[in-house]
This record gives structure tokens, C-alpha cells and sequence, in this order.
């Protein structure tokens, strides 16, 4: 095998596992967010946000633990470069994340009628997507990458 093959074959690889990491972060992610709304329904915006925000940590360490384990196990070094480079990833994860959320569900919560649970969904599931395309292109490219990004910084 050719490789460039080899490297198409490993990059598949290694995307297929962070998206089955990427369901079980979005498992635990939604369901956190959802097990909230059940506990204390509410269509106060800032509270929908801080229930994300919370989901959003725990997805993230979830992610953390997968992703050093199992996807990128070869490039996790378990250093204190990998580790904040990996909380700065995840501090942008959240940080778009959340902001899209808000976004999305601020006009549908204040201007209609629409259940709370409904538009939170919706607007959880499309931040998800979007922030977690971004990090895997973080992950990948920046935390497990071979390069060595702030070589002798951290």
C-alpha cells in the first residue's frame, strides 16, 4: 500500500473513532441539557445557557478521556503542553458552542410559543455539529499532532 494511501486509511480511521467518541460526548451532552430541563423547566434564555454550559463541561471531559485513550492513543502523551492545549480546545469548543446555542434559541424562546425543550434541542444538536467539526480539526491538527506546536513554551 502506497503512503499516501496509508495515511488516507488512518486518517479514516482515526475520524471514525473521534465520531463514535463524538456520539457518546453528544450522549452525554444532550442528555445532560435534557436531565436539566427535566429537573427545572424554564424558558429564561441565560438559565437554558448555563444548563449548555454545564453539559458542554461534561462532554468535554468525556471527549478528554476518549479522545487520549482511544482515538488519538498513539499521539497522547499525557504532558502538560497536550493537557492545555487540550483545555484551550475545549474553552473553544464551549465558547462557540454556547454562543450558537444562544443564538439559535434566544429568538425562538423570547418571540414564540414554542416548548422549551423543543427549541433547546434543535439549537443544542446544531451547536454541537458545528463546534465539534472544529474540534476535531483542533485535536487533530494542534493537541495530537505530531508537529510540535509551542515546542519548548509548554
Amino acid at each position: 500500500m502506497s503512503e499516501g494511501k496509508s495515511k488516507l486509511k488512518s486518517g479514516s480511521i482515526r475520524f471514525s473513532k473521534f465520531s463514535v467518541v463524538g456520539l457518546s460526548n453528544a450522549a452525554v451532552d444532550i442528555g445532560v441539557f435534557n436531565l436539566f430541563l427535566w429537573l427545572r423547566p424554564t424558558r429564561e434564555v441565560y438559565l437554558l445557557v448555563v444548563f449548555n454550559g454545564i453539559a458542554l463541561v461534561l462532554a468535554n471531559t468525556n471527549s478528554y478521556v476518549w479522545n487520549t485513550l482511544w482515538t488519538f492513543r498513539g499521539r497522547a502523551e499525557h504532558d502538560l503542553r497536550q493537557g492545555v492545549l487540550f483545555v484551550l480546545q475545549a474553552l473553544v469548543n464551549i465558547g462557540v458552542s454556547n454562543a450558537l446555542f444562544w443564538a439559535l434559541v434566544r429568538p425562538i424562546i423570547v418571540n414564540t410559543e414554542i416548548p422549551t425543550y423543543l427549541a433547546g434541542n434543535v439549537a443544542k444538536l446544531a451547536s454541537v455539529l458545528v463546534a465539534s467539526v472544529i474540534g476535531f480539526f483542533i485535536l487533530r491538527y494542534v493537541v495530537f499532532s505530531r508537529k510540535r506546536w509551542f515546542k519548548g513554551r509548554l
